[in-house]
């Protein structure tokens, strides 16, 4: 294609330090709609930190309050970069080699811009349409949970499946879908009752960032921390219809069904990589 990787990179960087919290990478996750963030120390790239990293994060503090964990602790260290005038396909293909979602742009070794497959999709949502179809590339094997299964089961889920999504069925019916961010900027707040608290989900829905959804007897459950009713593609749609979905609601992730009831699998960011050095 000739893309450079400067055409589609996000720039200016938001960035933290490896002394930063938790609690503000997600607050500048959640204020700028970005899923990841360099880590630099003394004008230094050390470490790049993500919203699956603050997910884990989330799942295993307990009660320990997310403003005294350091960044540095759930960090990666030592980032894989790319140059702003490298090709895209090539930032594309160390994605997938390494596992990643973005990779940290360099120019003259000064941190320039960050290319996430987020800036990928949309490349290819733009640029190739009618190579592929959906069916292609979607992973069938995607977790399904209810309504009432526990945020632990939901989180043990994620974290053990390859595509790191999980839909909510009930009688059948495709309802919700749960991925790392929902899990990530969940936040218990200030109990109303005795009986009753509420869970505060915060995500990138183009409904709206925030919801307010029951929490009750102090178990959160699946139906309080997805995404109702998201849009769906077929397997015979174009592949780059699921980018372009993707790239124009913010989502990272698609599920595919026929009909109304007849859950087939999802199709997630990293199939659009895939798809795109494979042309």
């Amino acid at each position: 294609m000739g893309i450079r990787v400067r055409e589609y990179m996000s720039s200016p960087v938001i960035i933290v330090s490896p002394s930063d919290t938790i609690a503000r990478v997600r607050n500048l996750m959640l204020r700028y709609g970005i899923s990841r963030l360099p880590v630099v120390e003394n004008g230094v790239l050390v470490g790049i930190i993500t919203a699956y990293d603050v997910a884990k994060a989330v799942d295993e503090a307990g009660n320990k309050p997310l403003d005294t964990i350091p960044v540095e602790l759930y960090m990666s260290p030592n980032p894989i970069t790319v140059d702003a005038d490298d090709l895209l396909e090539e930032a594309v293909r160390l994605m997938v080699k390494h596992g990643i979602g973005g990779l940290p742009v360099l120019q003259d070794g000064r941190l320039v811009g960050i290319i996430t497959k987020s800036d990928v999709v949309r490349a290819y949502a733009e640029k190739l349409k009618g190579r592929y179809r959906v069916e292609d590339y979607f992973d069938p094997n995607v977790p399904t949970v209810s309504p009432s299964h526990s945020v632990a089961y939901v989180a043990k889920l994620l974290f053990n499946t390859p595509c790191k999504r999980v839909l909510v069925v009930e009688g059948g019916k495709l309802i919700g879908i749960i991925a790392p961010s929902d899990l990530a900027f969940a936040t218990p707040i200030q109990k109303l009752s005795r009986k009753v608290k509420v869970y505060k989900v915060a995500g990138f829905s183009p409904r709206g960032i925030y919801t307010i959804l029951p929490y009750i007897h102090g178990v959160a459950l699946a139906a309080d921390i997805m995404t109702s009713n998201p849009l769906t593609v077929k397997p015979n749609d174009d592949l780059a219809y699921a980018a372009q979905l993707m790239a124009r609601y913010g989502f990272s992730s698609v599920p595919v069904v026929c009909g109304e009831s007849d859950v087939r699998g999802i199709v997630v960011k990293h199939h659009i990589l895939q798809a795109l050095i494979a042309l």
